[in-house]
């Protein structure tokens, strides 16, 4: 399935709106197979007489600024707050939730969950969830052409280099376990306002 998001979002008075996150999700991607047919299909392509079945995931978005307080006792801690705009320095944590909707288990391997880096914005160096024995975590520094875990390399043959991490400009999980129904994960990554 291959989904279209904006190119660009609002940022009017140099303030970034986050209502682009909600565009976001549509971004989010489930390649989830069973029984070789598609649990999730794309309109836009043509489709013939086959039934269509609806996305077995489900979504939620939550979106924080993240402010480091000092305590009385000198220690230091981040505090949340739920915002739907954040302004230029501010550091912004994206929570994405992925549920199974669906009566049947989604096999290990072919659940993909893509978001982009926004636009005004850059990713935050090992803010992402990492990489675990259940989710793989990758980057693309190439508009999603092409997505591998850090270093993530970028250019051709010999003009190839290491991408700065704030340059990333979309990232990718794939689980590595079943999605059972009803089972719900959590992927999480920051940016800063520029």
């Amino acid at each position: 399935m291959q989904v279209r998001y904006p190119d660009r979002m609002d940022h009017p008075n140099r303030h970034v709106r986050c209502g682009w996150a909600w565009r976001a999700v549509a971004l989010l991607t489930a390649a989830a197979l069973f029984a070789g047919t598609a649990l999730a299909q794309d309109d836009s392509l043509p489709q013939d007489d086959a039934p269509v079945q609806d996305d077995p995931l489900a979504y939620r978005l939550e979106i924080f600024v993240v402010s480091h307080v000092t305590r009385d006792d000198g220690t230091r801690e981040e505090r949340y707050t739920e915002a739907s705009e954040a302004r230029p320095g501010q550091m912004v944590e994206y929570r994405i939730f992925v549920e199974n909707v669906s009566d049947t288990t989604l096999p290990a391997g072919l659940v993909q969950i893509r978001l982009p880096v926004p636009e005004g914005t850059e990713y935050v160096p090992n803010s992402a969830t990492p990489s675990s024995d259940r989710v793989l975590t990758e980057f693309s520094a190439d508009r999603g052409r092409s997505f591998s875990e850090p270093p993530v390399l970028i250019g051709n043959d010999e003009q190839r280099s290491v991408a700065d991490p704030t340059t990333y400009e979309e990232i990718r999980w794939t689980f590595f376990v079943e999605l059972e129904p009803g089972q719900e994960e959590a992927l999480v990554y920051r940016v800063i306002v520029r």
